[in-house]
């Protein structure tokens, strides 16, 4: 069950799963599966912005069909919403955290209401007593061979509560490429009923312009820092970590999750907007300037994502 949000910036004393299950990956990278993607990055605010924010497609699963509950199958909820980083919009699902080792659905727990639109009103009471000024509405169902699937928009209008989770929360926002790629977030797992669910329903992590145009799936990365309780302190800047490179900002590649038993450190979960990226290849990143990042492996240890805009990332969550 979800539990009361709060916004301080400290860790909590979850107990680290450090044996992982692997996924077998639908796709090996979620945009590679993408034909018609953005693939250059917009880095300034739109003055057409509102219209952009209006002008999307997400395929939910069963939209807008009629609520039936197979009552012998237990409800889970789907929480969804599209979060706009400037004019480049995120998928992001709300995920529990179901104990200290992974992320599920959230549940639900039918109090034997039988009319289907009760269901619903009493499942959107329930999520609303948790966040402020959020509409919440019913998208769609879908029946697993074990549960009730629900599917919630959640629509944050006027911004006022953050998506930037810390420790002190019950819940993630998980991008598609968490859910599809690496099957984690941080060191929980996710419950094989999420990403059966994305699995079977693969569109439903896209975001399309009406024209049919795909956007860009972010990746994630993960950043280490000396402790602190205010995100304001933090600086991913960097000017001369990598010989040869100019300045720029530097993040962990996804697959170096760093050590979360370290009580004098904080570690930052970005999502970051790759666009056109230069593969190992410094001289290339360095001449041509439309190379929006770089990958590279630093002493054949440390796996980096350089990236030439601030505008590139945003940041999900914070231990």
């Amino acid at each position: 069950m979800l539990k009361h949000k709060k916004a301080l910036l400290h860790n909590t004393n979850n107990t680290p799963n450090t044996i992982f299950t692997k996924l077998t990956n639908l796709f090996e990278n979620v945009n590679t599966h993408i034909n018609d993607t953005i693939s250059h990055l917009a880095t300034n605010n739109n003055s057409n912005n509102n219209n952009t924010m209006n002008n999307y497609k997400v395929n939910v699963p069963n939209h807008d069909m009629n609520l039936k509950i197979n009552p012998s199958k237990p409800i889970e909820l789907c929480i969804y919403q599209v979060y706009w980083h400037n004019t480049i919009p995120i998928m992001l699902f709300l995920l529990n955290k179901k104990n200290a080792a992974t992320l599920s659905f959230v549940e639900f727990i039918n109090n034997r209401a039988t009319n289907a639109e009760k269901i619903k009103h009493n499942i959107i009471k329930y999520i609303s007593q948790f966040f402020s000024v959020v509409t919440i509405t019913y998208h769609g169902v879908y029946e697993t061979a074990e549960k009730n699937v629900i599917i919630l928009n959640y629509d944050d209008q006027y911004k006022y509560n953050s998506t930037i989770t810390t420790g002190e929360n019950s819940y993630l926002w998980s991008t598609a490429y968490e859910v599809i790629n690496v099957n984690k977030i941080y060191n929980y797992i996710l419950d094989s009923n999420v990403t059966d669910f994305f699995i079977n329903n693969p569109e439903f992590l896209r975001i399309s312009q009406q024209n049919g145009i795909v956007y860009e799936t972010p990746i994630v990365c993960y950043y280490k820092t000396k402790k602190t309780n205010s995100i304001d302190e933090v600086d991913i800047y960097r000017e001369s970590i990598i010989p040869g490179l100019p300045k720029s900002y530097f993040l962990y590649s996804s697959g170096c999750i760093p050590k979360l038993l370290d009580e004098d450190i904080t570690i930052l979960r970005i999502a970051v907007f790759k666009g056109k990226l230069a593969f190992k290849d410094i001289e290339l990143y360095n001449t041509d300037n439309s190379y929006d990042t770089l990958f590279c492996i630093y002493k054949n240890v440390n796996r980096y994502y350089v990236m030439r805009n601030y505008s590139q990332h945003t940041i999900l969550s914070i231990l």
